[in-house]
């Protein structure tokens, strides 16, 4: 019997080309999402994991500063009680501290050095240090960690200072303990992880993004504030971040911020750590899946030989797949034949297992790509839903102001910085339960679940006080404007919300800008009647 008729094909022909098709589409669709999702959650483990790190470096690096401040206090106190320090006495202090600094000066307020320990280092007695960095400790006249400079030693250093007073609390000069950055010392031993193994590394760096511990030496003193993670972590911020360096190499980034003494902790590990586990289940998914797919593939063939109708009916349902993936349960198929109900069964569970991770895929592109809160769709869909519940809540309208400057002056790349760092702040002053969410452009917003106007207000101010005081990554400040309203006092519906939102922030716009607006009633024109309710 033919085929191929000059009609055109038999049914079962066109029968067992599609059961073929959907079983291949399927097993490529859960293998592929199989992998999305074992992924991500690699990612996440590298992302937590380095993020608790830092978090951890970061604390322990703030207690050993405080400690080594505490030494050199002790010895300003030293000095005011007995009037000086001698030679002998400084030698001793030396070394009973040498865990914690390579060397001790003592500098009168005209910056000549009175006292060196040891003797051997490069700085002798008597020599004027008239330079910025000791100007400035002259004139704090306080407890400080200055920002590492290059020393008159030649040394990449970073002193930790006390001022000298007598009996009389005259002002005398101060005391430094010097910490060379490219030599051994109590800050290295605390910083320096062994992760060679999947390649992850610790640095850090100063208020200013200069690298101060790097396990690669050749990078201390390099600034590096252009770099994503260091940028946040100078604004004051922790967290972790999927990043990309200049060398085009991807890192899984967890920074902290310690503010004793304004330095970040970045942990760090690169992203291609990934690549092997995930080959190796790609790898184990499909040898897996080869023989089930051999299996079925052979029995679909011979049985759309023996049953037409039945596998009829489950090729509509395949085919029906292909451009409806939410097509709900496969319809019932009767058959006695033992073949056909096992391939009906697959199918079944193979399509529940399908539309659960097409369910997953969907649920990530409720997302923004570029700031990864809620998008436009999103926002429409919680709002619309906040407004059928009896619970109050707020909208918080957000939008930078003079973007276009920021664009036009810096470049689009560096505008999408400043969107992410606005998304950012507005994670770190929202609680579990809000929605951030883009709203197009450069404007964005908050939904503040059973929030009042006070509330609702503190929470914009605050938000606001943060993004204007907290330098951008355009290495400028940067001001928001922002529009309050809340529901249901000012509002019952979503375009009745969206509207007096969006003219409270044309107020804070039209009067000034950097400031923020709650809706009354005054801003809307006598002719308004508000939007038609859903």
């Amino acid at each position: 019997m033919s085929l191929y008729p000059k009609k055109g094909f038999k049914l079962v022909t066109i029968v067992s080309f599609i059961i073929v098709v959907s079983i291949v589409l399927t097993m490529i669709i859960s293998i592929h999402s199989a992998y999305n999702v074992s992924k991500q959650s690699l990612v996440n483990n590298y992302l937590s994991g380095n993020y608790d790190r830092a978090m951890d470096l970061s604390a322990t690096t703030g207690d050993l500063l405080e400690r080594i401040q505490k030494s050199i206090h002790s010895m300003a106190e030293m000095w005011k009680r007995d009037g000086s320090i001698d030679q002998a006495r400084l030698d001793d202090l030396y070394l009973t501290n040498s865990e914690y600094f390579n060397s001790l000066t003592v500098v009168r307020n005209d910056f000549t050095v009175t006292g060196v320990a040891p003797t051997s280092v490069n700085l002798k007695i008597g020599q004027t240090l008239d330079s910025d960095t000791s100007r400035a400790i002259v004139k704090a006249r306080d407890d400080m960690v200055t920002n590492p400079f290059v020393g008159k030693t030649g040394n990449l250093v970073v002193l930790v200072t006390s001022p000298l007073f007598d009996k009389n609390n005259k002002y005398y000069g101060y005391i430094a303990g010097t910490i060379y950055l490219h030599e051994s010392n109590m800050m290295q031993l605390v910083l320096q992880q062994d992760y060679d193994s999947d390649g992850s590394y610790v640095y850090a760096v100063d208020s200013k993004g200069n690298v101060i511990f790097h396990p690669d030496a050749a990078m201390i003193g390099k600034n590096i504030a252009s770099n994503e993670a260091v940028w946040k972590v100078i604004a004051g911020l922790n967290g972790s971040v999927t990043y990309t360096d200049n060398n085009q190499v991807e890192y899984y980034a967890g920074y902290a911020y310690n503010m004793k003494s304004g330095w970040g902790i970045v942990s760090q590990t690169p992203a291609s750590i990934i690549n092997e586990p995930l080959n190796n289940l790609l790898q184990s998914s499909t040898l897996q899946s080869l023989p089930l797919l051999l299996i079925t593939l052979a029995a679909g063939w011979v049985l759309t030989y023996l049953v037409v109708r039945p596998l009829h009916r489950l090729a509509e349902y395949s085919n029906k797949m292909l451009t409806e993936w939410n097509s709900g349960d496969l319809p019932p198929v009767r058959s006695a034949t033992y073949e056909i109900k096992s391939l009906y069964n697959s199918l079944r569970i193979t399509t529940r297992q399908l539309q659960t991770y097409i369910n997953k895929l969907r649920n990530e592109t409720a997302l923004d790509g570029l700031t990864g809160l809620a998008n436009r769709r999103n926002f429409d869909a919680t709002l619309e839903t906040w407004c059928l519940d009896t619970e109050p809540f707020a909208l918080i309208m957000v939008d930078i102001d003079h973007f276009k400057r920021v664009n036009d002056t810096h470049g689009h790349l560096v505008g999408d910085r400043v969107i992410q760092f606005l998304a950012s702040t507005m994670r770190n002053v929202s609680r579990e339960g809000d929605l951030c969410f883009r709203y197009g452009g450069e404007e964005l917003g908050i939904l503040l679940r059973g929030c009042n106007v006070t509330r609702a207000y503190i929470v914009a101010e605050r938000l606001r006080q943060l993004v204007s005081s907290t330098p951008g990554p355009s290495g400028q400040l940067i001001t928001v404007s922002l529009g309050v309203v809340v529901f249901p006092e000012q509002g019952d519906s979503p375009n009745d919300l969206i509207a007096k939102a969006d003219e409270s922030l044309y107020t804070s716009k039209r009067e000034g800008r950097n400031r923020t607006t709650v809706f009354s009633s005054e801003m809307m024109p006598d002719s308004y009647s508000g939007p038609s309710k859903h």
